[in-house]
């Protein structure tokens, strides 16, 4: 009888052990990705379950090679080409870069003197239209490829070009004689429509 219990004992013991080895297994996240229309890569749309500190290569491009991808991880932006390490629940979002709308400039001059103005991009499409500065001077924007391009229509020579999305690049005025270096952020980085 002794031994019948003992058997018991370590029978249960070894059936509670194997019910609690699932508790002991890494977590699992969930990995949603949103890839828009006009965006070709991997991992396409979906929801995806991955283990815990498991890494995730994603690459993205766009379908026509005038337009930039922009890749949002948990709405902050990330390179369109490159790995996300899961650790929680996790928003991947790929999507055209589109310019147009508002955004706050910071220009450097060659002493690293900064004036800060605001910009406006207008446009029928994501690769080109008009602009105009807080400051009362506009012109034409062009966007091409991972870059964009201020052209200034009444101020003679003053260009503004970037690589996008990041929206970082050099100046020049006075065709040339004048350099520094620029940058912007979006200034309704909150709105849904940058999501």
């Amino acid at each position: 009888m002794k031994r019948q219990i003992g058997t018991m004992l370590v029978l249960c013991v070894l059936l509670l052990s194997l019910a609690g080895c699932k508790y002991l297994k890494s977590p699992e996240y969930e990995l949603a990705v949103s890839v828009e229309a006009g965006v070709t890569g991997t991992p396409t749309s979906g929801v995806y379950a991955h283990a815990d500190l498991e890494e995730i290569a994603y690459k993205y491009v766009p379908e026509n090679s005038q337009h930039t991808v922009e890749v949002l991880i948990d709405n902050g932006a990330a390179d369109p080409d490159s790995s996300l390490i899961i650790y929680h629940n996790t928003v991947l979002v790929a999507r055209l870069f589109d310019p147009r709308g508002p955004w706050s400039v910071t220009a450097y001059d060659a002493s690293n003197n900064a004036s800060e103005f605001t910009v406006m991009l207008y446009g029928i499409d994501r690769l080109s239209g008009t602009f105009s500065d807080d400051r009362g001077h506009g012109g034409t924007w062009l966007s091409s490829a991972g870059s964009i391009a201020l052209l200034y229509g009444d101020l003679a020579g003053h260009k503004y070009v970037a690589a996008i999305p990041a929206m970082k690049g050099d100046w020049t005025w006075d065709n040339g004689t004048s350099q520094g270096s620029w940058s912007a952020i979006r200034r309704d980085a909150g709105s849904i429509r940058w999501r």
